[in-house]
């Protein structure tokens, strides 16, 4: 009987053991969902909308999407006379992606959602940026950026496309 007994609380004890780990994975998966539709909202803002419309297609097709002119205005704009309407968007903008990428690197976001929303953003948005990003690294001495640019690097090698230098 007693022998029974403990196969039975042990056979209890590891279905309990089971459906607890179930339940942890299922809280997680679902923590990560309500943070990243967190992200989607704060990306579907109107604020947030607005500021990547004034980057993508009023200061990025003055330019014809040509990075290197691109920096070129930011820095003028950031650093010699700055400008709130260029630095707030772009500033915005940047950040968010950075903070995307913390948070896939922490696994506190799955990788494979980022990249169905965000993929060809990060790379379009990384290739206009990256050339401000290497000036404020090299001149100004900041690591600006570090995950941001792990991140498109994640991006571009799961799109199965060559990671530029």
């Amino acid at each position: 009987m007693t022998a029974v007994s403990v196969s039975v609380a042990a056979i209890y004890y590891i279905f309990t053991l089971r459906t607890n780990q179930r339940n942890l994975k299922m809280n997680l998966e679902t923590r990560q969902a309500q943070l990243f539709m967190q992200l989607f909202d704060r990306w579907s803002s109107q604020e947030f909308a607005s500021n990547y419309g004034k980057v993508r297609y009023e200061f990025c097709s003055k330019f014809n999407d040509n990075p290197e002119e691109f920096s070129k205005f930011v820095t003028q704009n950031v650093n010699e006379s700055y400008n709130p309407d260029v630095f707030l968007p772009v500033h915005q903008l940047s950040l968010f992606f950075e903070g995307v990428a913390v948070l896939v690197q922490k696994k506190l976001i799955d990788i494979d959602m980022v990249e169905r929303l965000f993929a060809d953003r990060i790379i379009w948005y990384w290739g206009m940026i990256k050339p401000r990003i290497l000036f404020a690294r090299t001149y100004q001495g900041q690591q600006l950026y570090t995950n941001f640019g792990w991140l498109y690097d994640e991006m571009v090698r799961r799109q199965g496309k060559p990671v530029a230098a």
